[in-house]
């Protein structure tokens, strides 16, 4: 009995090292994963770029006079509130 016993604990310690072994070897298969399937999205933007590069850079443009007129106005409302303090 005991013999059974022990042969039963010693395939619970390869129940639980295999489990362990199949999480690494899951993350890497998922970090593979990603790798790839971020080189293929720099792949297929490097074919399509050529095309998109206008629009990319009047979306880059428009970002860029959104942040500078927000940036005025916020400014200007701040010397208003310092005005009207300062009249008060």
């Amino acid at each position: 009995m005991e013999i059974f016993l022990l042969w039963l604990d010693e395939l619970d310690d390869v129940v639980f090292v295999l489990a362990s072994l199949s999480y690494r070897l899951r993350q890497r298969c998922l970090q593979i994963g990603l790798t790839s399937a971020l080189t293929l999205v720099a792949l297929e933007l490097v074919v399509v770029a050529p095309r998109l590069a206008s629009a990319l850079a009047g979306v880059a443009g428009a970002s860029v006079v959104l942040w500078c007129l927000v940036a005025l106005a916020f400014v200007a409302r701040r010397l208003d509130l310092r005005a009207a303090v300062a009249r008060a």
